[in-house]
């Protein structure tokens, strides 16, 4: 069982992308909800030249599959993290991901508790990951 606590050091806004299809082109088109940059139509074949790894045959237990059903893409997260995301073999968010990353992306502080192996590490790290600004030469963050 994940616990997740959240102090108000900041409040988040905007939706996640929406996917909207044409089923009659078979064209992809993301929406854009408030404040999100969205992803014009054609943008979605990048998943197709991605280098996965074999999948992860254990056998996995309720802490990381218990989950509410969100993806990676809910978070609004961008291609290239997606895409080191996706090439780490990892396909969903683990129930702390799940509940840890949206509230971290929006400026939260966050305390979460969960066993070991159920992605800790990556729900605090996918939303540092997502603020650092490469071009930017010099160490970056809060002090």
């Amino acid at each position: 069982m994940a616990a997740v606590v959240a102090t108000p050091s900041g409040v988040g806004t905007g939706e996640p992308l929406k996917t909207a299809i044409n089923p009659i082109t078979t064209t992809t088109t993301m929406l854009k909800g408030a404040g999100d940059a969205g992803v014009g139509v054609g943008e979605l074949g990048w998943k197709n030249n991605l280098r996965l790894p074999p999948k992860d045959l254990r056998v996995r237990t309720s802490d990381v599959t218990d989950r509410e059903g969100k993806e990676f893409e809910d978070f609004c997260l961008s291609r290239e993290l997606l895409m080191g995301i996706f090439e780490m073999g990892w396909e969903k968010p683990s129930p702390i991901q799940e509940a840890s990353i949206p509230m971290a992306l929006s400026g939260r502080d966050v305390l979460a508790r969960a066993k070991n192996g159920t992605g800790k590490t990556g729900a605090y790290t996918i939303p540092l990951l997502e603020r650092i600004d490469p071009s930017i030469d010099a160490i970056q963050g809060k002090f």
